[in-house]
């Protein structure tokens, strides 16, 4: 079973179930834009339609903080707090109100965590960083993709376009 394949049973139908299930109006989400780029086409207030689609290339603008908040009957929205900070953000409010965290984004022999999914698509990139300030000082002389370590990345260029559209996170 491929990345994309494996992700969109694991994460897109189980997802899109519980929605149905539940019959949930909305979700919070803890995405970011600077993820990875079919994100930078979500906006704070992402429309679902009612088989949970994702049209992206329908968004509305979200100019001087007015959103889209009105949507049609049987459709979710997904609410988006954190779409415009990046990853240093995260760290640095991490850092400053001491939230805990699993030891997974500390290196351990040379290899830490950047991004966290399923076993079979995480995977770990080189770094020493064994703390909070640690990562923070990392992040602000990195180039490399937090994602680096995401196979389903690795196997198609637009598999996380194509996972979000069906209704991923």
């Amino acid at each position: 079973m491929g990345r994309l394949m494996c992700c969109g049973a694991l994460k897109t139908v189980a997802l899109n179930q519980v929605v149905k299930k539940y019959g949930f109006d909305g979700l919070i989400v803890g995405v970011r834009q600077d993820e990875e780029g079919s994100r930078s086409k979500e906006r704070i207030f992402s429309e679902r339609d009612q088989k949970d689609k994702w049209d992206y290339t329908n968004q509305p603008p979200e100019l001087w903080d007015e959103f889209k908040t009105d949507f049609p009957k049987g459709h979710h929205i997904r609410v988006h707090p954190l779409l415009h900070w990046t990853e240093l953000d995260i760290w640095e409010y991490i850092q400053r109100e001491n939230v805990p965290i699993i030891d997974l984004y500390f290196a351990k022999n040379h290899r830490r965590y950047r991004s966290l999914g399923c076993a079979p698509c995480t995977g770990s990139v080189p770094s020493d960083a064994k703390n909070v300030s640690e990562i923070i000082a990392e992040l602000k002389g990195t180039n490399v993709s937090e994602r680096a370590g995401r196979a389903q990345d690795k196997e198609d260029a637009y598999a996380m376009q194509k996972l979000r559209q069906a209704g991923y996170m």
